[in-house]
């Protein structure tokens, strides 16, 4: 958990994936990660871990409350990055970054102000359209590559994307199954998340359904 206050001046929202056909069209693309790129991005701290790792998680409604709690969509990006688990360097994945700011530092400039509705709505198909594993990370934020003492970075990772509809737009369908793994019900039911990710009075958790 982490309480969203003036302390926490940015939110990224990070969906990592290896479907390039979920990449939003509209958001800016960066050139694809290098491999001296990628040692370098892992050589620095990741901070605090505020959110362990957790599969099947919707986020349905987090975008909502996190523009509620006075967050807006200031920067998004895409970026083709090295998979660190290939030692050959080959295998990619698709990185895309949605950084939201606190109301009172945010600096938009004229070309995204105009995109920003186009990214907004596509974002929304991301977070409504599957669900994710969720882990957080509460980072540091700097300034002129200095790190302010009393700012921070909330980190949201979005990972091991699960479709909850067909490419025809039909929901995907499961059996419920027991303890032992045998089917019950009459018939499969739609895909179902585990857990939520909430923003409730400030504070950021995921809940049980």
């Amino acid at each position: 958990m982490i309480t969203l206050n003036r302390d926490v001046r940015l939110v990224l929202l990070q969906f990592n994936f290896s479907n390039s056909d979920a990449v939003p069209a509209t958001v800016k693309r960066l050139n694809p990660e290098t491999k001296k790129e990628s040692t370098e991005r892992k050589s620095r701290s990741s901070g605090v871990m505020v959110i362990e790792p957790t599969l099947k998680c919707s986020i349905v409604a987090f975008l909502d409350e996190l523009e509620e709690a006075g967050y807006e969509m200031v920067d998004a990006f895409y970026n083709e990055r090295v998979d660190a688990k290939d030692t050959r360097g080959r295998r990619t994945y698709h990185m895309v970054r949605f950084t939201f700011a606190r109301h009172e530092f945010v600096d938009l400039s004229d070309e995204f102000r105009g995109m920003r509705s186009a990214i907004r709505a596509e974002l929304r198909d991301l977070c409504g359209n599957a669900m994710w594993r969720v882990r957080a990370f509460s980072n540091p934020f700097y300034i002129d590559g200095m790190e302010s003492p009393d700012q921070r970075t909330l980190c949201i990772n979005l990972e091991v994307r699960q479709p909850l509809f067909r490419p025809d737009g039909r929901p995907i369908m499961v059996w419920q199954k027991d303890e032992s793994g045998n089917r019950v019900g009459d018939a499969p039911l739609p895909l179902k998340a585990d857990y939520y990710l909430w923003l409730v009075d400030n504070v950021v958790s995921l809940m049980g359904t």
